[in-house]
């Protein structure tokens, strides 16, 4: 059984929390425990934002709540109500984060059947503990720079395997490849930018994540991955302009890493496209059509590696 480091603050922090309510004397001292159980957060913006928004509910749940409770009696119709009003005004103010929590106290009100200023101060001093231990808790998160690396080295191992694959097409037209590799780029993508959010929301006093270009970039490469797909499809008939571009796409795909500069692999484009420039004009339709198919796939080869010299001189 695996416990995992948010767990392990959520108990600790509950336990600390109710101690510290019982120390003091306060009354309903386990709820402290039940809001820094809500207030535990996956990122320590996420923490900040969302315990401010719910020390605000919770003040304004106890005011409101207090008003009706005095004014109307102590009675579950007057709950009702109190919830029916409080939900649009939490959501007039995007303060919605803080329902739960405000509730938690607005029961300790509706249990006591009055509202002094003693019982404010005592809620209001659970609310501080229990969020208090939240947010210092949410001061350690583990840095999740290990993940995004391993996420980086499997996004370029898919990527060499595609390019691999294309290069393999276009050697021959027989080639049986199901584009599997395409798929898991494309949720491996997902993923990794998901968790650069989550690392951003960890780090929001630094001005530039790292990732974030790099995943931006390979997630625009691998659109034109996609493209380049049924460009190579469509590339048909036994041509020696085929075997050319094989070898430059094996190329491409050995050099797939984070570091490395385009320009060499630009340059020898520009002399593949030069060479097909030179050569004699198509004896048939279908030479002109896989022709023409080259010349879109250069294209996309081109506006592929620029995108990586983009993302380095940025």
């Amino acid at each position: 059984m695996k416990i995992g480091i948010r767990t392990l603050k959520t108990a600790l922090g509950a336990g600390v929390a109710i101690w510290m309510a019982v120390i003091l004397n306060l009354d309903n001292a386990t709820s402290a425990g039940i809001i820094t159980i809500l207030c535990i957060e996956r990122t320590k913006l996420r923490s900040i934002r969302v315990s401010i928004d719910r020390i605000i509910a919770c003040i304004m749940g106890m005011l409101v709540s207090g008003l009706m409770f005095e004014l109307f009696g102590y009675h579950p119709a007057v709950f009702a109500l109190y919830i029916l009003g409080f939900i649009p005004l939490l959501v007039q103010f995007r303060l919605q984060n803080g329902f739960i929590t405000s509730t938690v106290i607005v029961l300790h009100i509706f249990a006591y059947g009055d509202f002094s200023l003693a019982l404010f101060s005592n809620e209001l001093a659970i609310i501080l503990i229990g969020i208090g231990m939240a947010l210092l808790l949410n001061v350690y998160i583990p840095s999740l720079e290990h993940k995004l690396i391993h996420y980086q080295e499997a996004i370029e191992g898919k990527i060499k395997v595609i390019l691999y694959e294309y290069a393999v097409s276009l050697e021959r037209a027989d080639h049986d490849w199901n584009g599997k590799e395409l798929l898991e780029l494309e949720a491996l993508l997902e993923e990794a930018q998901a968790l650069t959010l989550q690392d951003v929301e960890n780090t929001f006093l630094r001005k530039e994540h790292e990732y974030v270009p790099y995943f931006n970039m390979r997630d625009k490469q691998f659109e034109i991955l996609k493209r380049m797909l049924p460009i190579i499809a469509q590339i048909k008939g036994d041509i020696p302009q085929r075997d050319l571009f094989a070898s430059f796409m094996y190329d491409m795909s050995a050099e797939v890493t984070s570091e490395n500069n385009a320009d060499a692999m630009l340059n020898r484009l520009e002399q593949k496209r030069a060479m097909m420039k030179a050569l004699p004009l198509p004896a048939t339709r279908a030479e002109f059509e896989s022709r023409a198919e080259l010349f879109h796939l250069m294209n996309e080869i081109e506006l592929y590696l620029k995108l990586k010299n983009r993302y380095l001189n940025d």
